[in-house]
C-alpha cells in the first residue's frame, strides 16, 4: 500500500522478499482487490458453453471442442493479471497514476475478452481443418478484422504494464529502490515492451497482408517464443555486470 511518507531502509528492512525485490505491497489494497474482481470476472465471460448449459450430446461434444480455445485465452487472460500482480506486490503503489493506469487494463481487458476468444478458436478451427469448431463463419476478410483487433488488443495491454512499470522506475528514490531493484524495473519495462511491439507487428501484417499471407498476424506471435528468452539473458548479464 503507498505510504504517505518516502520508504526507509529501516521499514525496508522488515519486509518479505522475493527475488531481487522486498515486497513494499505485501497488503492487499483496494485497487488491487477491484482489479483481482475484474480479472475473475473476465475469466467468467470466457466460459465454454457460453449461451447456456448443453441440452444434448452434440452441444455438449460442441462445448467440450471449444475448450483449447478457452485454456489459450484462460492463460493469456492470466498472463496480464500475473503481470499486474507482480508489479502491485513489488512496489505498492497506489497513487493517482497507478490507479488510472490500472483501471484503464481492467477496461482494456474487459473490452479484449470477446475478441480474444473469437481469435483462438478461429486459429484453432482454421488449424484443425474444421475439426474445432468456428465461433462462426469467417472468411479472409473477417479474418482480417479479428488478426487486426487482437494484435491492437495485445499491443494496448502489454503497454499498459510497462506503463506502470514505467511509473514505479521514476518513483525509484521514493520507493528507495536499490540497484538489483532497478535494474530489474528496467528489464520489466522491456519485457512488456516486446510483446507490445509483438501484437502491434501483427496488427500491421493483417492490415496490409492478402491471401494466406494473413497467418503470418497469427504466426507472429511465434517469435516471442526467441526474443524473451534473448532479453532475459540479456537481463541476467546486466546484473552480472553490476554485481561485478
Amino acid at each position: 500500500m503507498t505510504t504517505v511518507s518516502p520508504w526507509t531502509e529501516e521499514r525496508l528492512a522488515s519486509l518479505d522478499q522475493h527475488g531481487r525485490f522486498q515486497l513494499r505491497g505485501g497488503k492487499v489494497t483496494r485497487l488491487e482487490t477491484f482489479v483481482d474482481a475484474a480479472f475473475a470476472f473476465a475469466v467468467t465471460m470466457l466460459v465454454i458453453s457460453v449461451d447456456d448449459v448443453p441440452q444434448n450430446y452434440n452441444e455438449f461434444i460442441d462445448a467440450l471442442l471449444s475448450a483449447p480455445a478457452f485454456i489459450a485465452s484462460f492463460f493469456q487472460v492470466i498472463m496480464f493479471w500475473l503481470g499486474h500482480r507482480a508489479w502491485s506486490q513489488r512496489y505498492g503503489l497506489e497513487d493517482g497514476t497507478a490507479l488510472f493506469l490500472s483501471l484503464v487494463l481492467v477496461c482494456c481487458i474487459l473490452i479484449v475478452v470477446y475478441p480474444l476468444r473469437v481469435m483462438f478458436a478461429a486459429a484453432f478451427g482454421y488449424f484443425s481443418g474444421g475439426w474445432l469448431p468456428f465461433p462462426f463463419t469467417l472468411g479472409w476478410e473477417e479474418m482480417r478484422a479479428v488478426f487486426a483487433i487482437y494484435g491492437f488488443g495485445f499491443f494496448v495491454m502489454c503497454m499498459f504494464i510497462s506503463a506502470l512499470y514505467m511509473h514505479a522506475y521514476r518513483r525509484r528514490d521514493w520507493l528507495n529502490l536499490n540497484a538489483a531493484e532497478v535494474i530489474e524495473t528496467r528489464n520489466e519495462i522491456e519485457a512488456w515492451l516486446i510483446p507490445a511491439l509483438t501484437g502491434l507487428t501483427g496488427m500491421g501484417i493483417a492490415l496490409v497482408a492478402q491471401g494466406e499471407w494473413l497467418l503470418l498476424a497469427g504466426w507472429v506471435y511465434i517469435t516471442m517464443c526467441v526474443s524473451l528468452p534473448l532479453h532475459d539473458r540479456f537481463a541476467a548479464r546486466r546484473h552480472s555486470k553490476t554485481s561485478a
